[in-house]
């Protein structure tokens, strides 16, 4: 078994440098590649899905092995005082004025419109239901019943005005990162005449280096 040893930061760099590109041809909008908004849409899942989406779905996977796992996207975007731009979608913590249900609130409620109490009654009841059955099933007559998650089928319940469940969120970003990716970090440039991929090594990319591949991403996509 080959083992992996850091013997200078150029080792970091190298495999910096490999992930970098990995990461350039994963993410650029082809074949619009010199279009503008889709090089942000682009750079915005990227960083989005190796912070948040890509982590949830691996500790999903291993927890779903031992208890029962539900997954949902939070999906809804407000429409009513919204300072966000259109092209941001839904952005992070925008579930929790609705987890708390501030549509309903006297004098705050003004900023939200029917689909937001809607939206905040559904995913309130979901996670009661959650709390005292263990299943986060809505109230009757929502038309929904959420199906577990597991490693194989991995669902999840989309929920915005009208919730539904789908499956497989973004699966080929998700397996980039949760595949590939580690298979990238543990590359071993230290051969004479060729790399070879190490296995049980402890190794990973620190979130200064992976700013340092972000930058360099966005260098190479926006030039």
């Amino acid at each position: 078994m080959i083992q992996l040893t850091i013997k200078s930061s150029s080792f970091r760099e190298d495999n910096a440098k490999l992930i970098a590109d990995a990461l350039q041809f994963m993410y650029t909008p082809w074949p619009d590649k010199d279009d503008k908004y889709a090089l942000r849409s682009q750079l915005m899942d990227l960083i989005g899905d190796y912070i948040y989406f890509a982590p949830s779905h691996e500790v999903a996977d291993i927890h779903s092995k031992v208890a029962p796992v539900y997954m949902y996207e939070f999906a809804h975007r407000r429409t009513k005082a919204n300072e966000n731009k259109e092209w941001m979608g839904v952005v992070h913590a925008d579930n929790v004025p609705y987890d708390f249900g501030l549509p309903f609130f006297p004098v705050i409620s003004l900023g939200f419109d029917d689909g937001d109490r809607k939206v905040s009654l559904f995913i309130m009841r979901m996670y009661s239901n959650f709390a005292k059955n263990g299943d986060p099933t809505s109230h009757p007559g929502s038309g929904v019943t959420s199906e577990r998650y597991n490693s194989s089928r991995r669902a999840y319940l989309r929920v915005d005005v009208h919730p539904k469940m789908s499956v497989v969120f973004a699966p080929r970003r998700m397996a980039f990162w949760n595949d590939y990716y580690s298979k990238l970090a543990h590359v071993n440039f230290d051969t004479k005449d060729e790399f070879k991929v190490s296995s049980g090594a402890s190794f990973d990319i620190t979130m200064g280096i992976f700013l340092k591949v972000v930058l360099g991403v966005i260098f190479g996509l926006c030039h």
